[in-house]
């Protein structure tokens, strides 16, 4: 199925979407690293992290179609546990709070 261009767009998607979420991360770890202020940084990363992972299982379990939603594949597990990373740490509405409220000191 890969050899479809619908489905290989989404693929490429989802891998751009995986590797902003790490850069987002890796920026956050490198200010906390560095001892300079990161909780802003570290609130975008949480929020744009969970919520790609959220995104890019519910199109892991579409493509596999049936298949995704069945424990035989790793993606129904990633499914879950994508929408309790959105949850857990602060919710995603909470970080959004975080992130404005720096933005607009």
């Amino acid at each position: 199925i890969t050899e479809f261009q619908g489905v290989s767009f989404l693929l490429a998607d989802m891998a751009t979407q995986v590797e902003a979420a790490r850069a987002l991360y890796l920026s956050a770890a490198r200010l906390r690293d560095a001892g300079k202020p990161y909780g802003t940084q570290a609130s975008m990363a949480k929020l744009f992290a969970t919520d790609t992972a959220m995104r890019v299982t519910t199109d892991a379990v579409q493509v596999l179609g049936g298949a995704g939603y069945v424990q035989d594949f790793p993606a129904e597990r990633y499914f879950r546990e994508a929408k309790v990373m959105q949850i857990f740490e602060g919710t995603n509405q909470v970080q959004r709070v975080v992130i404005g409220r720096a933005l607009t000191r």
